[in-house]
């Protein structure tokens, strides 16, 4: 009983650590700066979840419960994993409204299951725009879509009444991404995708929520 009970403590210890980490480089700056952080992540979660991101994100939970501040999941390569990290999140006081759930591109593949999963209300971010691969190396049973098929997909949203949901970027990180590399660069959304939106019937005043309205909601603080 007295292990178990030490071990106890020394998780909620843990716990209100990492809580207190997090609220401290908001409230007065990160890693011994002035420069304070404006959201919490991108929390990196494999699949499955270690015990350590489960703690992560139940820290990340109950400092934004406090703040009202802007968090951004990264999630496991399942489609299960939205799901799971959503609930932990919930069960720990988060507000869902103010969380964003990345990489949805090749995360959630089915219509049902995405749609499914927008219920639960939080952001959902398609952000691999200009990505575009036959082999996807660090998942080979995903088949990465095209910037076609994320348009595609943004529309259903779109249709399904999500337009206030959702969210666009590019996720450049590696040089080849950039123009001076061979790569899209950060003008792609607006150069090549916008324009796309526009001949699938996504109107203008929805893109203006996608890409001014909805980012700025996410981003402010309650």
């Amino acid at each position: 009983m007295k292990i178990h009970c030490r071990v106890k403590l020394g998780r909620q210890r843990l716990g209100t650590f990492l809580t207190d980490v997090l609220m401290n480089e908001i409230l007065h700056g990160a890693d011994g700066t002035s420069i304070k952080c404006g959201v919490i992540g991108e929390i990196g979660c494999s699949w499955p979840l270690t015990e350590s991101e489960k703690k992560v994100l139940q820290a990340t939970a109950h400092a934004q419960a406090q703040l009202g501040c802007p968090v951004i999941i990264h999630p496991g390569r399942s489609s299960r994993a939205p799901f799971q990290i959503i609930r932990i999140l919930q069960e720990a006081g988060a507000d869902i409204s103010k969380t964003v759930m990345s990489h949805l591109d090749r995360t959630i593949l089915d219509k049902k299951e995405l749609l499914e999963f927008a219920q639960l209300g939080c952001y959902l971010e398609y952000d691999l725009f200009g990505t575009e691969l036959l082999h996807y190396q660090l998942c080979p049973d995903i088949d990465m879509p095209d910037d076609n098929k994320r348009i595609r997909r943004v529309r259903l949203l779109v249709e399904e009444g999500y337009e206030d949901r959702i969210l666009v970027a590019h996720d450049i990180h590696t040089k080849t991404r950039l123009m001076k590399y061979g790569g899209h660069g950060y003008s792609h959304i607006l150069t090549n995708v916008v324009p796309k939106m526009l001949l699938r019937g996504i109107t203008e005043n929805v893109l203006d929520k996608i890409l001014i309205e909805n980012p700025k909601q996410w981003l402010t603080f309650k």
